[in-house]
């Protein structure tokens, strides 16, 4: 449904499909989101934040303004979904979920019609468990991908020790709420990690990440993000009221 004449409109464009998958993953779905750029909205004023498919086709929720920079760097709009009931929440996931399907059947149908290729998957699907750790430590990033998708929590450890592990990896796998506890560790601990924001609020976002571990996520965002994060209700009261305190100190 179209936005009311006089509510402001905030878009939201993802570059790729993945990426538009990322925003759901870590922000969307939380019913939160932080859009880069300079809009013409004040703080707690209604908005429609209308999410656009990189191929086509857009997604339309109504949103709050409840952080703004109007600076650079770091310009941006902090937004708490408060449209998005539990039938909008599963709408918004079939739009992105389709994205990105589409793409992953469009990737295993290019990599099929090349001549001599196997499927990445069914060789995937076929590894040992030694050959499964050795390509999770040593792999491409279509061969982690398909790692991680075809066998999940089982090869976490061994990507972890990957070299070439790229910033939106670790940040799929810090969500994960099943992700044991020395995992966390691993994560929390390298410093280039904690470096990305989006890292960051990936580990933000998952249950586990608790005292000293939660402490040293928040001391690693710049003081902008930590207002944005003390601020935003889709974040757990404990992460909020750390922040919060954080910020007073």
């Amino acid at each position: 449904m179209p936005p009311a004449a006089s509510q402001a409109e905030v878009n939201l464009a993802p570059e790729d499909i993945e990426s538009l998958h990322r925003l759901f993953e870590n922000e969307l779905r939380l019913r939160r989101v932080f859009v880069s750029g300079k809009f013409a909205i004040r703080e707690r004023e209604r908005c429609c934040l209308l999410v656009v498919h990189p191929q086509g086709g857009s997604f339309s929720i109504e949103a709050e303004a409840v952080y703004l920079r109007a600076e650079d760097p770091g310009a941006g709009v902090g937004l708490d979904l408060v449209g998005l009931d539990a039938d909008k929440l599963a709408g918004l996931e079939a739009f992105v979920r389709q994205a990105a399907e589409s793409q992953a059947e469009d990737n295993d149908r290019t990599a099929s019609d090349q001549p001599g290729t196997r499927n990445i998957y069914a060789r995937i699907r076929q590894l040992s468990l030694p050959e499964r750790q050795k390509v999770a430590r040593q792999g491409l990033l279509s061969e982690r991908v398909a790692l991680e998708r075809t066998f999940g929590g089982s090869v976490w450890e061994a990507l972890l020790q990957n070299s070439s592990l790229t910033v939106p990896e670790v940040a799929s796998i810090a969500k994960k709420g099943t992700l044991p506890q020395p995992l966390v560790a691993v994560i929390v601990a390298n410093g280039g990690w904690l470096a990305s924001g989006e890292v960051r609020r990936a580990l933000l976002s998952n249950p586990r990440v608790n005292g000293v571990q939660l402490d040293r996520v928040l001391r690693a965002a710049p003081k902008s993000e930590l207002k944005q994060i003390a601020q935003m209700s889709p974040y757990r009261s404990q992460v909020r009221m750390a922040a919060k305190k954080m910020l007073s100190e």
